[in-house]
């Protein structure tokens, strides 16, 4: 999946950041949340996502993103 899509659109000056730490801290918004469960036996990879969390949400990106899951959401159930 990661080859076809960059969770990185979601966020502003996500270059720095591993699509897999943009994904985790996306999510977040996708919708809004307070927290996300995660299970690694792997400390790297927890640190890596926690690495992530600084990152800020592209607002505009964010609803219009909403916005199509809204929009997509009442085409299905008419």
């Amino acid at each position: 999946m990661w080859d076809r899509f960059d969770p990185r659109v979601f966020l502003r000056d996500s270059r720095r950041l591993s699509r897999v730490q943009a994904a985790f801290s996306a999510a977040y918004y996708l919708p809004r949340v307070g927290s996300i469960a995660v299970g690694t036996d792997e400390p790297s990879h927890l640190r890596e996502l926690v690495g992530g969390l600084a990152a800020q949400v592209e607002e505009r990106t964010v609803q219009e993103y909403r916005r199509l899951l809204r929009d997509r959401s009442r085409d299905q159930t008419a």
